[in-house]
């Protein structure tokens, strides 16, 4: 019994500021990355660029993930 209170006690719980901060990081560039895609200039800087696009959601989860981060380092 001992060893498993042992096991739980070093256990860390996930903190709840990263993924709250993630989350709203995650949203915010996700419109960004909507916006980006829709917005008819960059029509014609992607038909130039034939290289593989990242989805939208990867750009927000990328950029939320590098934000997140970021400010907890500070």
């Amino acid at each position: 019994m001992s060893m498993q209170m042992s096991a739980n006690y070093r256990r860390k719980p996930e903190p709840i500021q990263f993924h709250l901060l993630y989350a709203i990081c995650f949203s915010i560039f996700l419109v960004a990355a909507l916006l980006g895609r829709l917005l008819p200039w960059t029509w014609f800087a992607r038909q130039e660029n034939a290289t593989r696009q990242q989805s939208i959601f990867e750009k927000a989860r990328n950029a939320a993930g590098i934000c997140a981060t970021y400010a907890f380092i500070i």
